[in-house]
């Protein structure tokens, strides 16, 4: 019999509560650091990353889920992801505690009507606590990563005006 499959899951910290999303779909994670905030953001974003030289909208995820909002602090962290939207975007987390490889089989489907969007794929038990599977493509509407791309574009075209000319 082949081994089980794995998969590899990034498991951070939201509100008091412990959730993951599939290591693959993570560029990067980056300690908080200064955010551009334009006016007009929405509420759900926090502001925006220049991230060597290019501009990473960061957004919350406990905003996003209406989850109890817990002051920025030492370990806050931004969770750079890849192929959310058509740009790059970071959420921001309490912070990020490990990276767990689990089988498969111990993966609980979770309904798709028992979360928004159907962005909880799944749960899983570890050292008896329950950690929440979201996944990335689902965590924001259509419109929201329309927004994302929207606010990104305006902020790269400000980084590249204050950029000194290139002789």
């Amino acid at each position: 019999m082949p081994p089980e499959s794995q998969r590899v899951l990034l498991v951070f910290h939201l509100a008091g509560q412990l959730a993951a999303i599939p290591l693959a779909e993570v560029e990067s994670i980056a300690p908080m650091a200064h955010l551009a905030r334009p006016p007009g953001l929405p509420s759900p974003m926090e502001g925006i990353l220049n991230l060597a030289g290019k501009a990473v909208p960061v957004w919350r995820l406990d905003r996003l889920l209406q989850l109890p909002e817990l002051p920025l602090g030492l370990y806050s962290m931004l969770i750079v992801l890849k192929g959310i939207s058509d740009c790059r975007t970071a959420m921001l987390v309490d912070r990020v505690s490990e990276i767990l490889s689990v089988p498969e089989s111990a993966l609980l489907p979770v309904g798709a009507n028992d979360s928004f969007n159907a962005c909880a794929e799944a749960e899983v038990s570890v050292k008896e606590q329950t950690i929440h599977l979201l996944s990335p493509e689902r965590i924001l509407l259509k419109q929201e990563r329309a927004a994302l791309a929207e606010f990104q574009t305006m902020a790269q075209r400000r980084l590249q005006d204050w950029e000194p000319a290139k002789q």
